[in-house]
């Protein structure tokens, strides 16, 4: 069970943009076994998804890595890429010039990181030269332009959550080949998406496939080395719970978090 708010506000506040919990129940009892912060959890998550999403449609032969957005779910995005590409170059890119910094000293330690990150001015900067390119921002416009993506490009796109939010040009998604946690959730929620059917430049029927029908491989993803491919995540409950349960069991093994007597 998760309960989250998000307050696009908090940026300007020095806060996290999204807050939350997720409560979970012995499945046999019913009986509260831990309450994860929300947050948190959702970054793993996503960043796993992310991660798995790379290593589905992104070439194999991919080393750069583009990210625009510094917060908590831009990191994990780029920890979970690295888990899955042999990434040699981090290209980074925050609309606060005085928060990127400190972002790109965060990743320090943040898994098989490379040595060479760096921050660049502009979006079609981090872009430019990316193999892979991950989004976290909850902009409610592009923050690239079409014309700066090189040939072959994966996109992980997330944090457009909501049908006002639109961080990928329309041009972008009609030509990509597209791909989605889920096709109810994208439908409904990504403005992503929803935009650019709301505008004529796609279709429902444009979205190929959720991620999870690319896994037994009865569904093909990418086709060439040069065709663009993009995965718009809005995140599921279920991916919540995966990630709480094992989050739950490491506490166990590790013997970490606070134990609290339920009577």
């Amino acid at each position: 069970m998760r309960v989250a708010a998000s307050c696009p506000q908090n940026a300007e506040r020095g806060c996290p943009v999204a807050h939350g919990a997720v409560l979970v129940l012995d499945p046999a009892t019913g009986r509260p076994e831990a309450l994860p912060e929300g947050g948190a959890l959702a970054a793993i998550r996503t960043g796993a998804a992310s991660a798995l999403a790379t290593d589905l449609l992104a070439r194999s032969s991919s080393r750069a890595l583009a990210i625009l957005g510094t917060g908590v779910q831009a990191r994990t995005r780029v920890e979970g890429v690295c888990r899955v590409r042999t990434i040699e170059m981090v290209r980074v890119h925050g609309r606060d010039p005085s928060s990127t910094p400190r972002f790109v000293t965060a990743l320090a330690g943040c898994g098989p990181l490379p040595d060479a990150v760096v921050i660049e001015r502009t979006p079609g900067g981090a872009v430019g030269s990316a193999d892979i390119v991950c989004t976290a921002t909850s902009s409610s416009t592009p923050v690239f332009a079409d014309r700066e993506l090189p040939p072959g490009v994966h996109i992980n796109c997330v944090g457009s959550v909501s049908t006002p939010m639109a961080g990928i040009p329309h041009k972008t998604i009609a030509r990509a080949l597209l791909v989605v946690d889920s096709r109810a959730a994208a439908l409904g929620e990504a403005g992503d998406v929803t935009r650019a059917i709301a505008q004529g430049a796609i279709t429902a029927g444009h979205v190929h496939a959720d991620l999870g029908e690319l896994v037994p491989g009865g569904v093909e993803g990418r086709t060439s080395s040069d065709q663009v491919t993009v995965f718009k995540s809005v995140g599921l409950p279920v991916q919540d719970t995966v990630a709480a349960v094992i989050a739950l069991r490491r506490a166990k093994e590790e013997g970490t978090g606070r134990e609290v007597r339920w009577t």
